[in-house]
């Protein structure tokens, strides 16, 4: 009873925090008629699913900020900050200030509550530009943190960083329609399905009207990222990546994208898989929206053949009203293995570079396949369901819910942090609820809180059906 008068508190502090929040904004925005709260946004404006805007970090010459875009866009943690203050002849300068807070507790599943891991990040990320001409630019992003732990399960050390988390060259439309950029740059996906990292790459991109087609090769640190020390070799710097993509814009809020992605495993020489697939976002009709996405993936891993599919549908219905409410239902499934020991293994994998995070209307991106659990769609059906408010277009709360069933029985959940595995005699994983508010009224400042709570199924032992816990906060203000 105890733990859950603490949740229930935590949930209905954040909440009427930032209604009066909202009821602030409000206000302001009736005594400054005229004044637009968007123009501190930073949207990426980009015109399809390719996985990248030069206007996410450098401002265009040649066209001023859509400020309708801005105020459209869902805030996004992953985001770097725009270099748009003038220092000196073509030099921009930007950044943020940020503190998150995050805290994990009973991740293995036991009757002990005060096993936890609460950690917390002040960050400070600095942008510099250089943009000589229209058509070139480089940009830099480096950014100093230093985690504190309040309290951990494992004494880990806990050290300051530098790091350099892009620096690229950019060339832009000497051939109208092309881009050329090159460096330590960002790949993202709309739902960060396929990627949302920052990559050391060669990327050429060209647009025509509605089309858009992209190449790229990369590899996660190439060049090393951390200045201050050297960490260990990550899976991920493993793989050089060739990644193509085509996208047509249908409409004015529809889009679809055909992709292709072969990862090359050039240390070990084990993994070799391709993937290739359907991405397509948009509205179907006015206030429902909608997502797919599809993959197979091949290739082979050791000496087995990879055969594995996913598919990712959803809906979002928005309703009319003050509050403009929603409800979301989607489906994801990865397929699993049935039989591990012959020589085709064919369960679904995700690239390893994905964050699966979005938002359904709300002005906050999350872990849309649960904040708590946070599996990669391998061996695994997803059943989500969500319904939000949206106060102002700066203000939003939803609930989402999600039912997890394996494919197959399995003792092994991919990408989950859990220390409790399966049994591997049930599919039923448990559910998940998770609330997350969302606010970026206050010129400058964005703000997020997220509580989710995980109930194991039949799939964990008895001795871990004790739930898990997390919670979230993260302020940030632009300049």
């Amino acid at each position: 009873m105890r733990r859950v008068s603490e949740i229930l508190g935590i949930f209905l502090s954040a909440t009427l925090a930032l209604f009066l929040s909202d009821m602030a904004y409000a206000a302001s925005e009736q005594a400054s008629a005229g004044t637009d709260a968007s123009a501190t946004t930073d949207p990426a404006t980009s015109t399809g699913l390719r996985t990248d805007s030069i206007s996410e970090t450098v401002p265009s010459k040649s066209q001023p900020e859509d400020k309708a875009a801005a105020a459209a866009q869902a805030f996004d943690a992953n985001k770097p900050p725009r270099a748009h203050i003038p220092i000196g002849p073509d030099l921009l300068f930007g950044g943020f200030a940020s503190f998150r807070a995050d805290t994990s507790r009973n991740y293995d599943l036991s009757s002990r509550w005060g096993d936890a891991t609460t950690i917390m990040k002040p960050d400070l990320s600095l942008s510099f530009a250089y943009v000589p001409s229209t058509y070139v630019h480089a940009y830099t992003n480096l950014g100093v943190e230093h985690p504190v732990a309040i309290e951990e399960l494992i004494d880990n050390a806990q050290n300051p960083s530098l790091q350099v988390r892009q620096a690229y060259v950019a060339v832009t439309d000497v051939v109208e329609g092309a881009t050329f950029q090159v460096g330590r740059q960002r790949f993202r996906d709309g739902r960060r399905w396929l990627f949302d990292d920052n990559l050391d790459a060669a990327r050429l991109d060209y647009r025509y009207q509605d089309f858009s087609i992209e190449f790229s090769a990369s590899r996660f640190g190439l060049v090393q990222r951390e200045l201050l020390r050297r960490d260990g070799a990550s899976n991920q710097e493993r793989f050089i990546n060739y990644y193509s993509a085509f996208t047509y814009k249908f409409a004015k809020k529809s889009k679809v994208s055909l992709f292709a992605l072969y990862q090359q495993d050039h240390l070990l020489d084990q993994e070799h898989p391709i993937f290739f697939g359907l991405q397509s976002e948009g509205e179907l009709i006015r206030h429902l929206n909608y997502w797919i996405q599809t993959a197979g993936a091949r290739g082979t891993d050791g000496s087995k053949q990879i055969r594995g599919e996913a598919v990712d549908v959803g809906l979002t219905k928005v309703f009319s009203g003050d509050l403009k409410p929603s409800l979301t239902g989607g489906y994801a499934y990865g397929t699993g293995d049935s039989n591990p020991n012959d020589n085709i293994d064919s369960a679904f994998r995700q690239t390893g570079f994905q964050s699966n995070s979005d938002s359904f209307n709300g002005v906050a991106r999350f872990k849309y396949y649960g904040e708590v659990l946070d599996p990669r769609l391998a061996n695994l059906m997803i059943f989500t369901g969500g319904a939000g408010i949206k106060p102002s277009p700066v203000t939003s709360f939803d609930v989402i819910y999600h039912y997890y069933l394996q494919d197959h029985a399995s003792t092994r959940i991919r990408g989950t942090n859990f220390g409790a595995a399966p049994t591997g005699l049930s599919k039923d994983l448990g559910h998940e609820v998770d609330f997350v508010a969302g606010y970026h009224g206050i010129p400058h400042l964005y703000t997020r809180f997220i509580v989710g709570y995980f109930f194991p199924g039949e799939a964990f032992a008895e001795a871990s059906r004790n739930g898990a816990f997390t919670a979230s906060m993260l302020l940030r203000y632009t300049f």
